[in-house]
């Protein structure tokens, strides 16, 4: 793990350059987070005019190797919708955040992995996501039994 002081990264991003009020809204909410909680060390990662859709975001991509090299203590977004594109992609997210012993706040749907709740609902979400990943298995081998099966 990083020895240098850990930082609470603030992730924002807006699918077009035409929604910058979305952004400052996103950034101020963020800020407020920060102020209220009394954390002064702490860096912006946007994406602007990147569709949540794209695999490839520039700052989320940043944001997260910093966070696997050891250099965020917490990481903070404005909603769910904002870090992820999928439930996929936000379950492994929150899986390389936990790797990292990094904590996960979202502030519109309120869970904060420091809290007892927070890492229950985590839990409860993860649960979600292996029972998905094994249906999707089970119907694969299904699929593929079925197609055996006609010849």
């Amino acid at each position: 793990m990083n020895e240098q002081k850990r930082k609470v990264f603030l992730y924002a991003r807006v699918s077009n350059s035409d929604q910058k009020s979305g952004m400052e809204s996103q950034i101020r909410a963020l800020n407020d987070y920060c102020r209220l909680n009394s954390i002064n060390d702490f860096e912006v990662f946007t994406d602007e005019g990147i569709s949540g859709t794209k695999s490839f975001r520039p700052a989320l991509d940043k944001m997260m190797a910093a966070v696997r090299t050891g250099e965020a203590s917490c990481v903070v977004v404005y909603s769910f919708s904002r870090f992820a594109r999928s439930v996929t992609h936000m379950l492994s997210g929150l899986e390389e955040i936990k790797k990292a012993s990094c904590n996960f706040v979202s502030l519109t749907e309120k869970i904060d992995t420091e809290s007892p709740i927070g890492r229950a609902i985590f839990v409860i979400i993860s649960v979600i996501a292996q029972l998905e990943r094994n249906l999707i298995v089970e119907r694969v081998k299904n699929g593929m039994a079925n197609v055996r099966a006609k010849g």
